[in-house]
């Protein structure tokens, strides 16, 4: 058979194959291309992207690898707050906490010092004299007169202040020997009362002098009334009164009634 009537075995282009015409594309492809000449390549020098030979940017397509990775975070479920924080909470050392500090404890109030008359009157008279040089206020009395009247006016003070304190110590008692020292109002009525005007009421027998004996017999006490003090000259204003009871009976010892 003549090589002109079996088309296969001719040597030109039209009796070629699809697998022979495909061979050299493929061959090309297979080629191996400089990474000088490769898109999408971080230049070295000067950290751009190199357009590579063809002058074209690299193909932003995905490749398996990306999808995969994409559809696994899409699909994970986020961790539960609570687990995350006790994952913080181990992974942090914990800082030992200091002891809170213990409250201070309120300073007491000074004490109060008792003011007597003639201490009073010979710190006036003493002051008198300079305080009206200084107001220029004419001609000044002499220093005997000037010491009469000042210790007029301090001792009627005084005389007032006593006579003033003593009427409510003396109210006060009365209500006190009342069933239920006359009531809850009452009580914190004339506590606030004897407060302000500077009155300390004892109703237990500690302090002795601020109290009468009037009966009874024993070594034991039993309070019948409170005592008064006045906190400002440190004086009695009105005295208690105290019974005598066998020890046994000390029940009422504490300013309860009988």
């Amino acid at each position: 058979m003549s090589s002109s009537k079996n088309p296969s075995r001719s040597t030109g282009s039209r009796g070629r194959s699809a697998d022979q015409k495909a061979a050299p594309r493929k061959a090309a492809a297979r080629k191996r291309v400089d990474k000088a000449d490769r898109p999408g390549r971080i230049c070295p020098a000067c950290g751009g992207v190199q357009p590579g030979a063809e002058g074209r940017a690299k193909s932003s397509k995905p490749t398996g690898l990306r999808i995969r990775q994409a559809g696994r975070a899409a699909t994970a479920r986020p961790a539960p707050a609570a687990t995350a924080k006790r994952a913080d909470s181990a992974a942090a050392p914990v800082e030992p906490t200091a002891p809170p500090a213990p409250a201070e404890a309120p300073a007491p109030a000074p004490a109060r010092v008792p003011v007597d008359a003639p201490t009073l009157i010979k710190g006036i008279v003493e002051r008198v004299p300079a305080a009206l040089s200084e107001a220029a206020a004419g001609d000044v009395p002499p220093s005997s007169a000037l010491t009469a009247a000042v210790r007029k006016a301090v001792l009627d003070e005084f005389r007032t202040r006593a006579a003033f304190t003593g009427r409510v110590a003396e109210m006060d008692a009365l209500l006190w020997t009342q069933p239920d020292h006359g009531g809850p109002a009452v009580r914190a009525s004339m506590a606030d009362h004897l407060k302000a005007l500077g009155i300390r009421r004892l109703d237990t027998p500690d302090q002795a002098e601020a109290f009468v004996v009037t009966e009874g017999t024993g070594e034991a006490f039993e309070l019948l009334r409170p005592a008064y003090v006045d906190e400002l000259t440190g004086k009695v204003i009105l005295a208690g009164q105290l019974r005598r009871i066998a020890p046994d009976a000390a029940q009422h010892t504490t300013g309860e009634d009988a």
